[in-house]
């Protein structure tokens, strides 16, 4: 029952904070963070088929789609709120973010069954977090270079 009310604040408590992001950031970030999170759901499911990590089941879906609809994809808004157009600031971040999660956030993971490592080591999961950021950024990119200037008459 603990493993539960845990799934749900990881789902939950990060869309609390999506008010402060901003109705604009918003419209403008959420399409990378659906793609992102489109993404991780196939890498998910491709590593685990490879047995480099192992979820747990959840409620009515395995663990890791609470944390890639909660945590991951408003922690996506964020850090393109927060960094986008400035590459260096982007990927530092993201070094940082990717290494404490590992540090923290895998022991955490594991105590409460939401998922384990199997055969991928600490660096080479961090090494699937940056390409995924690198992803991230060059859909956000990609996205705002074929998107038409507004022309606004007033």
């Amino acid at each position: 029952m603990r493993n539960v009310k845990i799934l749900l604040l990881l789902l939950i408590v990060p869309w609390l904070t999506i008010p402060f992001v901003g109705r604009e950031s918003l419209k403008r970030f959420m399409p990378a963070a659906i793609f992102i999170a489109l993404v991780t759901k196939i890498m998910d499911s491709f590593g685990e088929k490879r047995k480099w990590w192992k979820f747990y089941h959840g409620i009515f879906f395995n663990s890791m789609d609470f944390l890639i609809l909660g945590p991951y994809m408003v922690a996506s808004i964020w850090i393109l709120k927060m960094t986008y157009g400035k590459f260096l600031t982007y990927f530092i971040s993201n070094k940082i973010l990717h290494f404490l999660f590992i540090l923290f956030g895998l022991q955490f993971m594991g105590r409460y069954k939401i998922f384990s490592l199997k055969k991928l080591s600490n660096f080479q999961y961090w090494i699937t977090h940056m390409l995924r950021a690198l992803v991230l950024y060059a859909f956000q990119f990609i996205k705002e270079s074929l998107q038409k200037p507004r022309i606004r008459l007033d």
